[in-house]
Formats: structure tokens, sequence, C-alpha cells
């Protein structure tokens, strides 16, 4: 499956602080979530995003909203991370 095929979820907040309140409770719960910018694709918001593979976001997801933590919803997206971002030569 080439990474076109392949999306992603972003958990979007209204700000960094409720994204890093949901962070640290999903580490708690051993549930994988990297923090990222938000794809302007998905929303001018915050800035700050969660981003969830689409395996585990069905548990991620009952996690948010068990949590009670506030945020913004989701987008789904395609992947789209250039492997060649950070090289110079």
């Amino acid at each position: 499956m080439s990474d076109a095929q392949i999306t992603d979820f972003y958990i979007l907040f209204h700000n960094h602080t409720e994204g890093m309140q949901l962070y640290s409770y999903l580490r708690q719960r051993q549930l994988r979530a990297r923090i990222c910018p938000v794809p302007r694709a998905a929303s001018a918001c915050c800035g700050m995003s969660l981003i969830v593979e689409k395996e585990d976001f069905p548990a991620v997801w009952a996690a948010t909203e068990e949590s009670g933590i506030d945020n913004m919803g989701y987008a789904e997206l395609p992947r789209n991370i250039d492997p060649k971002r950070d090289r110079y030569c």
C-alpha cells in the first residue's frame, strides 16, 4: 500500500493545553498518538493536533470521549508526509 492510500486521523483542539492534556491521558493508557501541527486541510485552529494511525483510532477516540477533555473533533486525511523533508544534500 502506498502512502497516498494511507489515512491518518487528526484530533483537533481549541488550544494547546487541551491537546497536551489528552496526549498525557492517552500515554497513561498506553495508547499511541503523536503531537503534530494541524494540517491546513483540517482546520486553522490552535496549530496543534494529535495524529493517530487508522488502526489505533477506534481505541484512541473511545478514550478521548471517556476523558471528557474538550476537543474540536477529528479529521481523516490522506497521509501526506514527505520522506525527503529534512534532506539537504
